[in-house]
């Protein structure tokens, strides 16, 4: 995957310089820590015409959800498995005519934008937004974070009010029987369901 990831951060870069908006790389791909299955986090300072240029003009998304602690974080996958953390930007200060940015955008003062988050939500009924916590444990379990990735299992079980407990040694087996309970009550986007089973597939190759 980290063909298509870098594929997808050359994009981000070229985004940012042809339409003049600052976006900045941060987490395992700027700190050269990323994995196979690692996300990609970015921050994009813009406004919603441009969020939107920016998101679809990768490719289809299958997923995209907000998260809730904290507000303004995008969690978008796309059909070819990329997936991203998109930290939207309100306001910060800048004053260079670099667009894309690898330094590190925690050393800026600036603000989120908590509600264009919540726009550009595919869904923002409950259970959909708790969906996005199966891709998550996956990536976490599957890039060697075994204990997050089981403890994110177990919250999807406890929201669920499933009689489960995942942990490493159980862990295809549980987020199987997860899946599959989830689904039939609440059946989820079939191409992001896809998406899901072909990184419960890796389960099976040497981590």
């Amino acid at each position: 995957m980290k063909n298509i990831q870098q594929h997808y951060i050359d994009y981000v870069m070229d985004f940012a310089k042809e339409n003049r908006i600052h976006i900045w790389l941060s987490g395992s791909f700027l700190h050269k820590t990323s994995t196979a299955f690692s996300d990609v986090d970015i921050s994009a300072f813009c406004n919603a015409e441009l969020l939107k240029k920016l998101i679809y003009g990768y490719g289809n998304p299958v997923y995209i959800s907000y998260t809730q602690n904290p507000l303004g974080l995008l969690i978008v996958i796309y059909e070819n498995g990329v997936a991203v953390d998109l930290e939207v930007i309100e306001g910060i200060e800048i004053s260079d005519g670099v667009f894309f940015h690898t330094d590190d955008i925690k050393t800026y003062h600036y603000n989120r934008n908590e509600k264009l988050c919540k726009q550009f939500s595919l869904n923002n009924d409950i259970h959909y937004q708790t969906a996005r916590l199966f891709h998550r444990s996956l990536i976490k379990f599957l890039s060697g974070k075994y204990e997050m990735g089981a403890s994110i299992a177990n919250e999807i079980a406890v929201f669920h009010n499933c009689n489960a407990y995942v942990n490493k040694t159980n862990y295809k087996d549980g987020i199987i029987y997860l899946l599959k309970s989830f689904n039939e009550q609440y059946p989820l986007p079939i191409d992001y369901l896809y998406i899901l089973w072909k990184l419960i597939e890796n389960l099976d190759e040497p981590n």
